[in-house]
């Protein structure tokens, strides 16, 4: 019998999973973005043609947010919520690599790469905001930050690995070669991945047995959606925030197509030597970027970024003054390496300050707006040093990013730490709860429409009785009280019409007991019920809402005799860890 790859039951299985998918989205960064650009500078290639097609092929990244209503919309549930379009996805990114076999000569057809480059893409941000959803559906909260600490992980191997070997491939086998293998391998993590499902019985592929295990999610239209984040996207506060992700996208983007050009063209490297470096350093910068996180948390991600930033203004400002050392090859190699191990380090910065601000009720799509911003930003960088580049030398375009770096620190200077204005935040609580989860390089983020179930992650839909309005987990049944809502319906009647789970499965989800407060974030005391102490439930210590899982609401309305022996025989429980 074929052993079962189950993401719903095993952690470990959601880990590997996570960290496999964000690896296949690495090979095309890894191709498109860091090899191809050096190889093309080796063949003369202009700055204007390599500006304009990294800035070209980055768009679908930028227009990446509209997919996930797209994918609310049309399911095939038989085999997960998520899963038939992680899978799509990632058949159409193994086939569209394939496409890079149409450029036979690269150098002469820049506009044939830019269209390949571009629906190679398409397909890896699509791939990103499905297996987000998929995250965030199947995810304890718990275990979210080990999932992104993995799937970071995944990412930056994907592109790192991929760098290296297709930095060698290009110059000694060309493109087609190299475009066979990328393919090969985004191919090979399709296959594993057909074995891997979301809930025990859904089908593995259309054509087998199985049957839907969730439930069709629906409400989350482009009109729900921008309707709830157009009160704080435009405070103050969030407009100095886009700007900001603007420019740093700007210095990201402009050095992304200047870099690799000058290692060729001025500081004598060769692909396979610049892929390597990027490589190395970028992994490298990968992994003091997760270490960075305590020191934004102590100091505040607004000083850390003014920190970064100016390390970069001034690394830009001293390569660009010290033209006489430019023939030390030990002096461009340590400062090329800085440079690649910086950017990571700018962007977790930044994506903390984003994060800082976005309301806890619309956060996933106000983020992906503002990753979408940086994304313009990106673009917009690389396709200027395209129009300077050949055009000036190389102390000019490197004191032009030192520009760009003041304008962002004269932008943060007007950013306050403060959050949205008091009256954004009334109206949050008014507003359906939305969810947010990232990893990678491009940070992908993934919206649901509803409340998220803080046990198994599905989305909870709203139950109407006798005009008290409570969550309802769809899937295990789990129910979310706000502060006096349980006391005020604590009777058979309510119970029977609103607690309709399975016990058994509510006993299994019982055991989890270390979580935030699904509606404000804050922590969750388990508590005992002073008559049956036999049933626990989780309290907010912030909002006072508690959390029921399925037959414990029941449960607590009735008192049976088996009950009386309990409580005369049974030793009062107390808190664990008291």
């Amino acid at each position: 019998m074929t052993a079962k790859f189950i993401l719903e039951n095993n952690p470990r299985i959601r880990y590997a999973t996570g960290a496999l998918m964000y690896f296949a989205q690495g090979i095309p960064a890894g191709l498109l973005s860091i090899a191809i650009p050096a190889w093309l500078a080796s063949q003369d290639v202009s700055a204007a043609e390599i500006g304009t097609y990294l800035a070209v092929i980055v768009l679908p990244w930028v227009f990446k947010l509209v997919t996930g209503p797209l994918m609310d919309r049309f399911e095939f549930l038989s085999m997960g919520r998520r899963r038939p379009w992680v899978l799509a996805a990632q058949l159409g990114l193994s086939l569209s690599l394939l496409t890079l076999m149409l450029v036979d000569r690269p150098a002469e057809q820049i506009g044939l790469l830019m269209m390949v480059g571009v629906l190679i893409n398409i397909f890896a941000a699509t791939q990103d905001v499905a297996v987000d959803g998929m995250s965030i559906d199947l995810t304890p909260i718990r275990e979210q930050g080990r999932l992104n600490a993995f799937m970071s992980f995944g990412k930056a191997v994907g592109w790192a690995s991929t760098a290296a070997v297709s930095g060698v491939l290009l110059v000694t086998w060309g493109m087609k070669t190299t475009a066979i293998a990328a393919a090969i391998v985004s191919g090979m993590v399709l296959i594993v991945f057909v074995f891997v499902l979301e809930r025990d019985g859904e089908r593995r592929l259309p054509w087998t047995r199985g049957k839907a295990a969730s439930a069709h999610q629906p409400g989350n239209s482009f009109r729900a959606v921008f309707g709830g984040i157009n009160s704080v996207l435009w405070q103050r506060v969030s407009v100095i925030v886009m700007l900001i992700m603007f420019f740093d996208g700007l210095v990201s983007g402009y050095g992304q197509a200047l870099m690799p050009i000058a290692a060729v063209k001025l500081f004598g490297y060769t692909t396979p030597q610049w892929s390597q470096l990027v490589a190395v350093m970028g992994l490298t910068g990968a992994f003091l970027a997760l270490a960075l996180g305590p020191l934004i948390d102590r100091f505040g991600a607004k000083h850390m970024l003014m920190f970064t930033m100016t390390l970069l203004g001034a690394h830009a400002l001293l390569l660009a003054q010290t033209q006489h050392l430019w023939q030390d090859t030990t002096y461009v190699r340590v400062m090329l390496s800085l440079w690649i191990m910086m950017m990571p380090v700018v962007m977790v910065c930044v994506i903390a300050l984003a994060m800082a601000i976005c309301s806890r009720s619309v956060s996933a799509t106000q983020f992906a707006i503002y990753m979408s911003v940086a994304n313009m930003g990106y673009a917009a960088g690389s396709k200027i040093y395209g129009m300077v580049g050949d055009g000036s030398n190389y102390v000019e375009t490197y004191m032009l990013i030192s520009v760009f770096v003041v304008a962002t620190l004269f932008v943060l200077f007007f950013h306050r730490d403060q959050g949205l204005d008091a009256e954004a935040a009334t109206k949050r609580v008014a507003m359906r709860q939305h969810t947010l989860a990232f990893g990678g390089s491009e940070a992908g983020v993934f919206w649901s429409g509803a409340m998220q179930c803080p046990k198994c992650r599905t989305d909870m839909e709203q139950v109407d009785y006798e005009g008290v309005e409570i969550d309802r987990c769809k899937y295990c049944k789990g129910i979310w009280f706000d502060a006096g809502e349980s006391e005020a319906l604590r009777n058979k009647k309510a119970a029977a019409a609103i607690d309709t789970g399975d016990a058994r499965i509510g006993k299994r989800a019982n055991e989890i007991n270390r979580y935030p407060c699904p509606r404000c974030g804050g922590g969750m005391v388990r508590v005992v019920d002073a008559r049956q102490t036999h049933i626990w439930y989780e309290v907010c210590s912030s909002c006072s809402g508690s959390f029921f899982d399925a037959g414990e609401f029941s449960d607590i309305t009735q008192t049976t005799i088996a009950d009386f022996f309990r409580l005369a025989i049974s030793p009062r429980k107390t808190r664990p860890g008291s």
